[in-house]
């Protein structure tokens, strides 16, 4: 909502922290310069320039003001275009404003807006009062600069350039010093605190559907928006119809192209966030798209296929969608209209964050380029604490608590607060209709704890869809966690890990396969193959998730990152690089030490499950059917294993892991139970499952069980195949 202020009474009215403890007073010291020191410029162009090219701007220096002890000082802007429309910025910094918007955030405590006789807009932090200034991108370009080559300590110099045109001072002088205009509108927002959904839709029935068929959607309306942003959803997707309905309400909204915005106007409008919101899914995408059909086509490729491999395909098709995908989806639309001369502007859209499931990637993406901004964790198939923790356990020999309510969401969540530090960026969480629902609200509300700044919620897509009712509930719980705790420090949540623990770059968790870790969810790099260095796949990620489990046991905060060379951890009590040789090494300060293996943590006594298993065989020669039966009898805890609900919405309890390897190392295949588990008189349980094997070779069938301690039980079974 915008709200209506009058500034007479705002320096007694504004106690919102980071004001409170500075009242507002002149100063006889200046940030800038003397107050009322204008400059006037005209546009130095030869040829006639198009309407929407600004014609004259003024550069005026206003009052000081005094906050915390820093003197600040308003800047105004007035610009007239070429068609005669007008548009004015006031903003009040300690300093002429920084063109690298993360410096002018930090230097700037109020900053307005006016487009032509409208109404001017104040856009402020909701909690912490502080300026929220636009973010789209271009902001280089917003305030007439110096040239590079004639840049120096005078703000208003002979020569600027601004909005990528060449200007040219008419005049310099004292005159009045400005007031700030009457009727300013305050829009609080919350760009820290990014809530949304991707798609203006909403179930025509809610009912949860786990069968994996679709929902009928409706269009959301007004009174839908009305209702979201009550929730505290505030950020959408807009057509230009919806455009103007979401400044007026006081939302944030993205959608809208370079073709349908007023310009320059857009690039001032700290609710607009360009036309593109995400990088949709780089890793994935190489996955599918690059590694997927070259695997189909390419049996050499396929059997040769590595890590580094897999890398080198996602970093060349990551420079491609940065170069030429969604953060310049903006200025190549401004560019396409015969009435905008973008002259020697050239920017990307900013306010992208990366949609990723394999977050292993995220320190890469986000040191990449400018944009994206951040990176969203996306949550693949069926994603729960009680689902994927008993399955890490089961894959990597660790074994990391299930009852531990933040233990698999810290591990996401190590990769992306580590990558945000390493880059100064930022990071957040989306949530699924797959996800396991009780997981859902804490995920949220412990990501904000951390830090986590975006927080989206999937609304399409069969069983990806969460149905608006859930959207809404878990939006209320997060913005009433939000209220009771509205003053996080986001550099010292950003910068809370003690320890960094490094993956050799390329190895990750997988998609679907995360419990699994099938890496890049390619079954052709299983962990049973073996690396560059003669070494399985699961040695080294069993040394990476044994490391985790021993922080996570030891309560000290991690961060999580592909060793990527040329770009050092730095603030970190200790850096443990895990490596390729099955060496893991310790780095604190200048000491170094080097292990054999990962440390392992000192882990509760108790008795691990029992396992058995007897194979069937219907023949000896391909084709042949094999039927496996598991016996498993409980120790000190639970057995507990679940693939996730089933058409009905139930999870049921699996008990085992069933996995197949073979005839080649590329080969791998991952299996379910033929029947539900049976439970008999003496405490025990068995369950089976049936094989198909229809080529000659040796396969091996890997079986596992895990209780709710995190102790686990693996047995292996050969199956020899004659032609």
């Amino acid at each position: 909502m915008i709200v209506k202020l009058n500034y007479t009474l705002l320096a007694l009215m504004l106690t919102v922290p980071g004001f409170c403890s500075g009242v507002l007073a002149q100063a006889d010291s200046t940030a800038m310069g003397d107050p009322g020191l204008t400059a006037k410029y005209s546009l130095s162009q030869v040829d006639a320039p198009v309407g929407t090219v600004v014609a004259t701007v003024s550069l005026a220096l206003g009052h000081v003001e005094v906050l915390n002890g820093i003197p600040h000082q308003w800047l105004q802007l007035d610009a007239t275009k070429v068609d005669g429309t007008r548009l004015s910025v006031w903003l009040l910094s300690d300093g002429f404003p920084a063109s690298d918007i993360e410096q002018a955030r930090a230097t700037s405590a109020r900053y307005i807006f006016q487009a032509g006789d409208s109404s001017p807009l104040e856009y402020r932090d909701k909690f912490s009062g502080r300026a929220v200034l636009p973010s789209s991108g271009g902001w280089s370009y917003l305030i007439p600069r110096s040239p590079g080559a004639e840049a120096g300590t005078d703000i208003f110099p002979e020569h600027v350039d601004y909005l990528g045109h060449r200007y040219v001072r008419d005049a310099i002088a004292m005159g009045d010093v400005l007031a700030l205009p009457p009727n300013i509108r305050v829009v609080p927002l919350l760009p820290d605190v990014l809530v949304g959904i991707p798609i203006n839709t909403r179930e025509k029935d809610e009912t949860r559907r786990y069968d994996d068929s679709d929902y009928d959607y409706i269009p959301l309306t007004r009174s839908d928006f009305s209702e979201m942003m009550d929730a505290g959803i505030n950020c959408f997707s807009a057509t230009p119809d919806h455009r103007a309905w979401f400044e007026e309400s006081g939302a944030i909204y993205h959608g809208v192209g370079g073709a349908d915005v007023s310009f320059p106007e857009c690039l001032y409008k700290s609710q607009y966030l360009g036309p593109a919101m995400w990088l949709n899914e780089p890793a994935v995408v190489t996955r599918d798209h690059v590694l997927r059909p070259r695997l189909r086509e390419d049996e050499a490729f396929r059997k040769a296929i590595s890590p580094q491999a897999a890398l080198a395909a996602f970093e060349e098709h990551y420079a491609g969608v940065v170069g030429n995908g969604p953060p310049t989806r903006f200025i190549k639309g401004l560019a396409a209209r015969a009435d905008v001369d973008l002259g020697t502007m050239d920017f990307s859209q900013q306010s992208i964050h990366s949609w990723e499931t394999m977050v292993s990637s995220a320190a890469y993406q986000l040191s990449q380029a400018t944009a994206p901004a951040s990176i969203v964790f996306e949550p693949p198939g069926h994603v729960g604490t009680r689902r994927t923790l008993p399955e890490m356990n089961m894959t990597y020999g660790c074994q990391i608590p299930v009852d531990g309510a933040n233990n698999l969401i810290d591990i996401i969540i190590g990769f992306t607060r580590g990558a945000a530090r390493l880059t100064d960026k930022s990071w957040g969480i989306s949530i699924y209709g797959s996800v396991t629902a009780a997981d859902s609200p804490w995920f949220m509300t412990h990501a904000y704890d951390m830090g986590a700044t975006r927080f989206f919620f999937w609304n399409n897509s069969r069983l990806a869809c969460v149905p608006h009712g859930e959207i809404l509930a878990l939006t209320r719980n997060l913005q009433a966690h939000a209220r009771k705790n509205p003053h996080r420090d986001l550099e010292r949540l950003r910068e809370a890990a003690e320890v960094a623990i490094l993956l050799p770059p390329g190895y990750n968790l997988g998609h679907v396969y995360m419990g699994k870790g099938i890496l890049w969810g390619i079954g052709e790099l299983n962990l049973e193959r073996r690396n560059r260095e003669g070494v399985q796949y699961r040695t080294v990620m069993g040394n990476f998730f044994t490391e985790i489990e021993r922080c996570l046991r030891l309560g000290v905060a991690f961060d999580l990152m592909w060793d990527l060379p040329g770009i050092k951890p730095e603030g970190y009590r200790e850096v443990v690089r895990v490596r390729e040789d099955g060496k893991v090494e310790i780095m604190q300060g200048a000491t170094r030490v080097l292990l054999d293996e990962a440390r392992t943590p000192t882990r509760p006594e108790g008795k691990a499950p029992q396992l058995t298993v007897q194979l069937s065989v219907s023949a000896d020669t391909a084709p042949l059917d094999v039927t496996a039966y598991a016996r498993i009898i409980e120790g000190s805890a639970p057995v507990y294993y679940t693939h996730g609900p089933d058409s009905d919405g139930i999870a049921h309890n699996t008990m085992v892991a069933w996995e197949l390897y073979g005839p080649n190392e590329e080969d791998y295949r991952y299996l379910r139970a033929a029947g539900p588990v049976r439970k008999h008189d003496d405490g025990g349980h068995a369950v089976d499952t049936a094989i198909h094997l229809d080529q000659p070779g040796n396969y091996r069938l890997r079986i596992a069980t895990v209780d709710l301690a995190g102790r686990t039980s693996v047995l292996w079974k050969e199956i020899e195949v004659r032609e």
